[in-house]
């Protein structure tokens, strides 16, 4: 008598088995990598922000001498700016946004300063951005200003 209606089905079930978890594994890589980017990149937000209000309030004390804050000790490089009056300086930045070496660079720290004068004064302008240099994303970005009377 031939039996071949009772197949032992566990192979095909072990088989079933291990292909979901296969699967499932797949996804729950994703999702951890996804979650570790997304983690870094709020962590550069934070830390970014943190370093452009530093950077925004020693400006807040003289704004009219910048060479006192961005000093090239501290890492900061006078660039050409985008428009004709403004100042740009630039510092490379690790990704823990302190002060980086030759091929540490992972974020640039970019400060554009610029002067409306007035009869009664003058009003300086500064915006400071953190730019991502992987992707060249603006991960932080903050502007003010202040207004100082002729004396």
């Amino acid at each position: 008598m031939n039996q071949r209606g009772n197949r032992n089905p566990a192979l095909v079930e072990l088989i079933l088995v291990l292909l979901f978890f296969a699967l499932s594994s797949v996804i729950l890589v994703q999702v951890f990598v996804k979650a570790h980017f997304t983690s870094e990149e709020s962590r550069a937000q934070t830390l970014g922000l943190l370093k452009a209000q530093d950077v925004i309030e020693r400006w807040k004390e003289n704004p009219g001498e910048p060479e006192a804050v961005f000093t090239p000790e501290d890492g900061w490089k006078e660039t050409a700016g985008e428009s004709g009056d403004a100042r740009t300086f630039l510092m490379s930045c690790t990704g823990e946004l302190e002060l980086a070496g030759d091929g540490q660079e992972a974020y640039e720290m970019r400060s554009e300063l610029w002067t409306e004068e007035t009869e009664a004064g003058s009003l300086y302008h500064i915006r400071v951005q953190v730019i991502g240099l992987r992707d060249q994303k603006i991960q932080v970005e903050l502007a003010t200003s202040r207004y100082q009377a002729e004396k």
